[in-house]
């Protein structure tokens, strides 16, 4: 029988010796897991929610603006048009993002990926935020032109359904984004400290 010399034994137990980093990692990781899991599964179905306000906010939109589109005039005309145009788009936005939830496992997202997703949607809402502000300013500055303008039916009809639209929209993102911050710390407690 071969006896190793000390040093292939050093050597042999080297190999073994730098796996145990891997280890504990793999253990740390596993641990964190499930409180990982816990926040990607909140965050997603808040954002679910979200999108199916939207979705529904929207569909109602369309039936009703349809129907009413069918025997409106003047102003409430052009209103109507709006809400049905302007929904179409949100119905969209709201199937994309739904999809887009939808598809992705709670379960099988890295801290990493979980927190640069997180920040994305973020990001995302803010920005909605501020367009939501623009479209109700927009709103406003349509209703106040057709004062003096002879397109004031127009103007007037796609003021307010812009408004109505801006607003809507500007709570409903208000709330997800502080629905998001709110757990954000959970999320970022799992960070190792450098």
């Amino acid at each position: 029988m071969l006896v190793p010399s000390p040093k292939q034994y050093l050597l042999h137990m080297r190999k073994y010796l730098c796996l145990i980093p891997l280890l504990l990692f793999a253990l740390t990781a596993s641990a964190q897991n499930p409180q990982l899991a816990r926040f990607n599964e909140q965050q997603a179905n808040t954002l679910e929610t979200g999108m199916l306000v939207l979705g529904g906010w929207a569909i109602l939109n369309i039936l009703i603006s349809s129907y009413q589109l069918t025997k409106a005039t003047r102003n409430r005309r052009y209103f109507y048009q709006m809400n049905l145009y302007w929904n179409i788009v949100n119905l969209i936005i709201a199937a994309l993002a739904l999809y887009s939830i939808l598809t992705k496992d709670a379960m099988a997202q890295t801290l990493a990926e979980s927190v640069q997703l997180h920040s994305w949607y973020k990001k995302i809402l803010y920005l909605n935020v501020g367009l939501d502000v623009a479209y109700v300013l927009l709103g406003t500055y349509l209703k106040e032109r057709s004062r003096n303008t002879p397109r004031y039916e127009k103007l007037q009809g796609w003021g307010q359904s812009v408004l109505l639209q801006g607003a809507f929209l500007f709570f409903l993102d208000l709330a997800l984004v502080v629905l998001l911050e709110a757990p954000a710390n959970q999320l970022f407690q799992l960070i190792p400290a450098a």
